[in-house]
């Protein structure tokens, strides 16, 4: 598991150095919208971790049915939640960007709303590679999601190289949402 958060770390901190070219303003709001989407995907975190647990325990117990029927419940409470997560994007978010920046620069606000805009409506996908991974781990498959992370690593380096010279900061936003449909396939396929 440190490993597979290594290869996520180092992927970040490479996007984060093509951010960093783009001046103090989207700083600014990039990081306003990644600490809201950190709040928004706690839940995320608990319940892929519960499921790590609850997977390795009915393995042990021989029920794959159960664990079947805990990762469809997991992702459905999951989908509920990002549902909420839209709700809240598309009405308060500048207000929660205003209390996280105590900014009202109007590129910082637009900027983080549009990150979040954007992002907000592909955390259904997130939320399966968070599900996913951890059932998959608490199963005994380290490979699987290892396999994953590096595809968010090497995602991210080639986003960086291909997408933001040629769309700048939108090429950061967009960045994740198609990470996270690539990375969602090996672990859809292991499941």
């Amino acid at each position: 598991m440190g490993f597979m958060l290594s290869l996520v770390n180092i992927g970040s901190v490479v996007l984060q150095s093509a951010i960093n070219t783009f001046g103090a303003n989207i700083i600014v709001a990039h990081t306003a919208a990644r600490k809201l989407t950190e709040l928004f995907m706690m839940p995320f975190s608990v319940l892929a971790t519960t499921m790590a647990t609850y997977c390795s325990q009915n393995l042990g117990a021989g029920q794959m049915t159960r664990i079947k029927t805990g990762i469809c419940r997991a992702l459905l409470l999951s989908w509920a939640w990002c549902g909420i997560v839209v709700v809240i994007s598309y009405t308060v978010v500048p207000s929660l960007i205003y209390m996280v920046t105590g900014s009202t620069t109007p590129e910082i606000i637009q900027t983080a709303t549009k990150y979040l805009h954007i992002n907000c409506l592909f955390y259904f996908v997130t939320v399966m590679i968070s599900v996913l991974r951890n059932s998959l781990q608490g199963m005994g498959d380290m490979i699987t999601p290892l396999v994953s992370s590096s595809l968010e690593l090497i995602g991210k380096v080639l986003i960086v190289i291909l997408l933001v010279p040629r769309m700048a900061y939108m090429g950061v936003i967009v960045s994740e949402p198609i990470i996270w449909f690539i990375m969602v396939i090996p672990l859809i396929a292991q499941v």
